[in-house]
């Protein structure tokens, strides 16, 4: 019987992705999300929070490096995966990632923020449902 391998997660991203090119030039993305837990021990407020290493491949990764920046929401589905490697000193590490197979962005990117709020010294954008600015 085989297992099930899936992980959803909704958090924060930290750093800006980085879009690498590994063989046969094809793409992939490394970026890590933040998901924050809060509970209450005894009345006493708690909070947690985990990172999850996040590698997106070809077409995904490329969206998710054009989309994604530091602070953004997103949900990541996708499955765990453990990988091996060894560092320039010869120290062996085992590293906990999460594959994605779909990833959505949630909430405006700081581009769109900036760009849809009104300017010190320039007037709000007005909405074409102006009554003042009905031709009849």
């Amino acid at each position: 019987m085989s297992g099930v391998n899936q992980i959803t997660i909704v958090g924060n991203v930290g750093a800006a992705p980085e879009l690498n090119y590994g063989q046969n030039n094809q793409p992939y993305c490394r970026f890590s999300v933040a998901v924050n837990e809060q509970w209450k021990n005894n009345g006493e407020k708690r909070e947690r929070v985990t990172w999850f290493p996040v590698v997106a491949f070809n077409g995904l990764s490329e969206n998710c490096a054009a989309y994604l920046e530091r602070g953004r929401t997103c949900a990541v589905i996708g499955r765990v995966q453990t990988r091996e490697y060894e560092d320039r000193e010869g120290t062996k590490h085992h590293v906990m990632q999460v594959i994605a197979e779909k990833v959505t962005f949630l909430g405006a990117s700081r581009k769109e923020e900036s760009s849809a709020a009104p300017r010190p010294g320039k007037p709000a954008p007005q909405s074409e449902s102006d009554p003042d600015s009905v031709p009849f």
